[in-house]
């Protein structure tokens, strides 16, 4: 059973939030519609979710710091691999919007997101939770009551959660239902 993160805010989306951005600045060189430079269209959203949307491909969900698309876009205008080739250098808003996105897992439709886009933002989660990040999750005793907080640690056998508030609590493993230790674990990384 996946485990649910809770967020307060709603995921940036290709269709909705980036591909805007993209056809104002990149669709003369990149989109089928015009011409697909280096095999790379904007508007086929499943080619570019299977070839270029992976951990090791031009966007690498979750991680917008190893992605050479925002790379390419974040250079100075002047070299040689900058993007959009012979444009202009996109406003700093939508350069965040986009690594955003690609920080969120890399979305083509956040409200109906594939199988494999659940998975990557499952993992996405799971890594931000694990480094501190504002995740909160759905935390289930063994008398079925639910709280939602934050992950603070493991120590020992039980979990440190914190709550919105900012209480934080140490919850014996033995407390919690199958489901919650087992994620306790897996951000435990046990």
């Amino acid at each position: 059973m996946p485990f649910l993160a809770v967020f307060t805010v709603k995921a940036v989306d290709f269709q909705s939030d980036i591909q805007a951005v993209l056809k104002e600045h990149c669709w003369d060189c990149h989109s089928n519609e015009k011409e697909a430079k280096g095999g790379l269209a904007f508007d086929d959203l499943e080619d570019l979710t299977k070839s270029q949307i992976h951990p090791v491909g031009l966007i690498r969900p979750g991680d917008p710091e190893k992605s050479d698309f925002l790379a390419r876009l974040k250079l100075d205008e002047d070299d040689d691999d900058f993007m959009p080739k012979n444009g202009k250098a996109l406003r700093a808003g939508d350069l965040a919007k986009i690594e955003q996105w690609i920080r969120e897992g890399a979305l083509m439709d956040a409200a109906n997101p594939s199988e494999v886009e659940k998975g990557r933002m499952e993992e996405v989660k799971l890594a931000n939770a694990r480094s501190g990040g504002e995740v909160y999750f759905s935390w289930t005793n063994t008398q079925g009551k639910v709280i939602e907080a934050k992950y603070s640690g493991l120590e020992g056998e039980a979990v440190k959660i914190t709550m919105k508030s900012g209480k934080s609590f140490s919850v014996p493993l033995s407390g919690l239902s199958a489901e919650s230790v087992a994620l306790a674990k897996k951000l435990g990384g046990k």
